[in-house]
């Protein structure tokens, strides 16, 4: 008969849990904007990884007190060591002072310029909160936890330019509404309706073409031999008459 044995440890190798912190109650209430943020959050784990110089992690953050700082100082001190030539893997026993607020800037112009860079245009946040987790090294005694608020651009931008169409838009498929008649009555004129009965209407000899609320252009229609109607463009007359493009 075969042993069972339970081991409470992970094995060798296996993903460890990231650590957790819970939203500090006195953070603002959650926005309830679900845009993704997903690429943001993997361009950030790649730029702060580089600056690090070791594997990071970025999450959605859980929110921060009011007045607290926009960059934690423990990753401000992280930053300092590793740009000054010191140990990662050892703890910074004091984060305050010139040096670390000169690196907590640095590294908030950093992730800033990415964020503007990746900023979904379809978010509504002002400002977005990360939490970023780095182990500098197997002789850390604990990764280092910090986090970063992140404000939004003023106009967001795509990733990529858009690029005009030029003369390909022509080429662009676009289905026109030809407006043959048009009549106003009362709607006692047409109750009570029976089928077969004829409504008179003035046939219109300039028939407007719409583009989606648009007018842009006037046609007439001209007969074909097989009994068809097809609409001849006279003239381009532009008149906005709506919000739809």
């Amino acid at each position: 008969m075969s042993e069972l044995r339970i081991r409470s440890e992970p094995p060798p190798g296996a993903a460890v849990v990231d650590h957790w912190r819970p939203r500090p109650a006195e953070a603002p209430p959650d926005d309830g904007d679900d845009t993704p943020f997903m690429p943001l959050l993997l361009a950030l784990e790649a730029e702060l990884g580089a600056q690090f110089g070791c594997p990071v992690s970025v999450h959605p953050g859980r929110g921060l007190a009011p007045g607290a700082a926009d960059v934690a100082p423990e990753l401000a001190a992280l930053l300092a060591s590793v740009r000054l030539g010191g140990d990662a893997a050892r703890p910074v026993a004091h984060l305050s002072g010139v040096t670390t607020a000169r690196h907590a800037r640095m590294l908030g112009e950093l992730a800033s310029a990415t964020a503007h860079r990746l900023w979904p245009l379809a978010s509504r946040r002002e400002a977005l909160v990360v939490d970023v987790i780095a182990r500098p090294g197997p002789d850390a005694a604990e990764p280092v936890v910090g986090s970063l608020r992140l404000a939004a651009p003023p106009t967001p931008v795509p990733a990529t330019a858009p690029r005009p169409l030029g003369a390909a838009g022509l080429d662009v498929p676009v289905q026109l509404m030809v407006r043959l008649a048009e009549e106003q009555m009362p709607l006692s004129r047409l109750l009570p309706l029976r089928p077969g009965q004829i409504i008179p209407i003035n046939a219109c000899p300039d028939m407007p073409v719409r583009l989606g609320d648009h007018r842009v252009a006037i046609a007439s229609l001209t007969p074909l031999p097989d009994g068809r109607q097809q609409a001849a463009i006279t003239a381009i007359d532009l008149k906005p008459a709506g919000v739809r493009p």
